[in-house]
């Protein structure tokens, strides 16, 4: 999905990823990353960040359906104009979305950060993210290729500092 590139925008925050078509005339699913939340059925205008080039979007509709939304974007007429959108990233505007309190932070914002142990060792950086059922987990990938799934909980993420791009956990490994 992501070119290679750092997603982290400090003016947008990603949100979710375009699914696949739904229908004829140009209705397409969105997987929000917040399935709970409703930020996408009450906004105006979306971005879809394709390989990295962000273009605007009018929303025309948006509906609950299933885990995800159904949404009905200006210019996209047709079922191949929505499919040529499929695997996109979807972004919000910061100043959109309610303020974070101090100490929080939007998971989609770590993948690609570098992440130090307490006592400074470097672990790799994050690749992406995923939700296990109860919390999000960082997939962590040092310069050796070596894996690690560290959950995004209090006990093991002592502090993230989004703009600089860095981790601090507490981590210790096995070996």
């Amino acid at each position: 999905m992501n070119s290679g590139r750092d997603p982290y925008d400090p003016d947008t925050v990603v949100v979710g990823t375009v699914g696949r078509p739904h229908g004829l005339r140009g209705e397409l699913w969105l997987r929000p990353y917040n399935v709970g939340g409703g930020a996408l059925l009450d906004v105006g205008s979306v971005l879809i960040d394709r390989d990295g080039t962000c273009a605007p979007y009018a929303v025309e509709s948006a509906r609950p359906g299933g885990d995800g939304v159904l949404m009905k974007l200006h210019g996209v007429d047709d079922r191949d104009a929505a499919a040529a959108l499929t695997l996109a990233l979807v972004r919000l505007p910061r100043a959109a979305l309610p303020p974070l309190e101090p100490g929080e932070f939007y998971v989609a914002d770590v993948v690609g950060c570098a992440v130090h142990a307490a006592d400074g060792r470097p672990l790799g950086s994050v690749a992406g993210t995923f939700w296990n059922g109860a919390h999000d987990v960082m997939t962590v990938v040092d310069d050796e290729g070596r894996e690690r799934l560290i959950p995004v909980v209090p006990d093991f993420v002592l502090a993230v500092d989004a703009q600089g791009r860095k981790i601090r956990v507490e981590w210790e490994d096995d070996d």
